[in-house]
């Protein structure tokens, strides 16, 4: 099976598959990733506020908070970034990474705005994601158009499917797919020993002019 998309969707799909491969383009949650059957395409979600924060660094943001909502992906996310670096409360912060579903994280980009911050968030990266973002904000992604793909491949969520495609055609099994090491249009894949994808890296946009532009490349 290719897909679904989505952490919850997926994670069910595996359990209730009786072990046949799930080629997985479109969930990122760091457990989905290491059921059995699961061969994963995009960077997990330990990786994505990791990549923010990297580019905000690379801004010049010194002190970044983190706001999570609710939910077991937020917590994977922002565990992932506390162990690469040391957080600060919302009230010493330069920078603000928030983590949650689009209308908590918009609510909070509301509030956040006009304070001098520099922001950054999940949801400004999702494919159709609308100009409500303020200027200047990040956001981790899993692929760009700009990192160059078959022209008829637009936005992420169609470049993950379409390489977890060519992965399963050239594999087969899960047993292939894990000893493989390779690379597609979308980047690098690896898969560790617990089945998590370690091998391809995460870019970052900003929103500038109405739209995401390409920041990082490389980013996590």
């Amino acid at each position: 099976m290719l897909g679904p998309y989505g952490s919850d969707c997926t994670r069910a799909v595996a359990r209730e598959g009786g072990g046949a491969p799930v080629w997985n383009h479109g969930a990122a949650a760091d457990d989905v990733q290491r059921l059995p059957g699961v061969v994963s395409v995009p960077s997990p979600a330990s990786r994505y506020l990791v990549a923010a924060a990297r580019a905000a660094a690379g801004l010049g943001a010194e002190r970044i908070a983190v706001l999570t909502a609710p939910g077991r992906f937020a917590r994977l996310a922002r565990e992932g970034l506390e162990r690469e670096m040391a957080l600060v409360p919302e009230r010493e912060a330069d920078c603000v990474l928030l983590c949650g579903p689009v209308e908590w994280e918009a609510d909070r980009f509301r509030s956040l705005a006009g304070r001098g911050l520099l922001l950054g968030g999940l949801s400004p990266g999702l494919p159709g994601a609308t100009a409500v973002w303020p200027k200047g904000t990040v956001a981790p992604v899993q692929w760009h158009p700009d990192l160059g793909g078959p022209p008829s491949v637009e936005d992420y969520v169609a470049a993950q499917a379409y390489a977890a495609a060519l992965i399963a055609a050239d594999c087969g099994t899960v047993e292939a797919a894990r000893g493989l090491r390779t690379e597609t249009f979308f980047g690098r894949f690896e898969l560790d020993g617990s089945g998590l994808q370690v091998g391809h890296r995460l870019a970052v946009v900003r929103w500038l002019r109405g739209a995401p532009r390409l920041l990082a490349a490389d980013a996590a």
